[in-house]
This record gives C-alpha cells, sequence and structure tokens, in this order.
C-alpha cells in the first residue's frame, strides 16, 4: 500500500517515541489511510491522491498552508496532518501490546507502569476529534478550489466518526 505519511510525519504534531518500529505502526498508518480518509474523500478522490501524490495541486492539499478564497485569506491545515491524527489515535489505542506465544501482554518495569485502557480510549477519542476538526477545515478548502480537484464531490456530507445507536422495538 502507497502511504502518504510516515512515522516521522506523526512525530510533528505528536510525540512518538524514537524506538518505535515503522513495522509496529505502519499498520495503523494503513488503516488510518483505508477506513478514514478513503471514506472522507471518497473512493475515486482518494486513489487520484494516492496516484498523483506528486502533482503540485495534489502536495497542496496534502501539505495545506495558507489559499485565497474570495477577497480573504484563509489556512487548509493539509491532508496530511488530518491523516497522522487519525493514525496516532489508533496507535494509541491499539498499539501498546506486543504478541508473545502465551497470548498479548503489555510491558511494564519498576519504574513505570502501563496506562489504563480507559485513558487510551479518552486519548483516541480526542485524538479522532481533532482529526475530525481538522478536516472540516480541508473539506473546506476542497470545495472552495473544487475546480482544482475535479474528482472531489463538492459539497458532499463528511461522514461522522461516532457510534449510532438504534432502538429497537418488538410490538
Amino acid at each position: 500500500m502507497e502511504r502518504l505519511i510516515t512515522k516521522e510525519d506523526i512525530g510533528k504534531y505528536r510525540e512518538v517515541a524514537r524506538g518505535v518500529r515503522d513495522d509496529k505502526i505502519n499498520p495503523y498508518i494503513d488503516d488510518a489511510h483505508f477506513l478514514d480518509i478513503r471514506k472522507l474523500l471518497g473512493t475515486t478522490m482518494y486513489s487520484d491522491v494516492i496516484n498523483r501524490k506528486d502533482d503540485p495541486k495534489i502536495n497542496t492539499l496534502l501539505e495545506g498552508g495558507e489559499y485565497q478564497h474570495k477577497d480573504d485569506v484563509h489556512y487548509n491545515p493539509g491532508l496530511k496532518r488530518v491523516l497522522c491524527h487519525f493514525s496516532f489515535s489508533r496507535y494509541i489505542l491499539f498499539g501498546g501490546f506486543t504478541d508473545t506465544s502465551f497470548g498479548f501482554v503489555q510491558k511494564s518495569n519498576n519504574d513505570s507502569q502501563p496506562v489504563s485502557q480507559t485513558s487510551k480510549r479518552d486519548i483516541h477519542k480526542q485524538e479522532r476529534q481533532t482529526a475530525v476538526e481538522y478536516w472540516k477545515e480541508v473539506a473546506l478548502f476542497l470545495n472552495r478550489k473544487s475546480d482544482d480537484y475535479p474528482k472531489w464531490r463538492r459539497d458532499c456530507e463528511t461522514q461522522t466518526f461516532g457510534l449510532k445507536i438504534s432502538k429497537i422495538t418488538l410490538d
């Protein structure tokens, strides 16, 4: 799978230990690509971004920056930043476990203790919300510059990342 970001990109926004191996964090980056960003962009636009990531217009979308719209200057945080937060949220929730022949373990030592699962869930949720807020600005950029991104579905509804609960009643 072609990746738009690396561990180092995530490290620009959130602290990731130097000792974390790429093969440990890359599955969470891949999941964020496929399960988060692809759904937000739509399959066609996602494929376009992956296939043309070296194109200057796609690079502007990925890296972000200031842009002119009507008479005002606005800021696009960049799709990479959104992807970094989604990846980090997945890594926080799932990345602290090690598979052994006796099952999954979480390492601890005399000088530290693992963060509780509740705390991990809270950080995960907060990071996902941060990603969604950055995404809203990226989507606004895409809507305003839709002539530059013909594969983007202008003014499409942004998918929310919450849990939907429906009540089923039997009569």
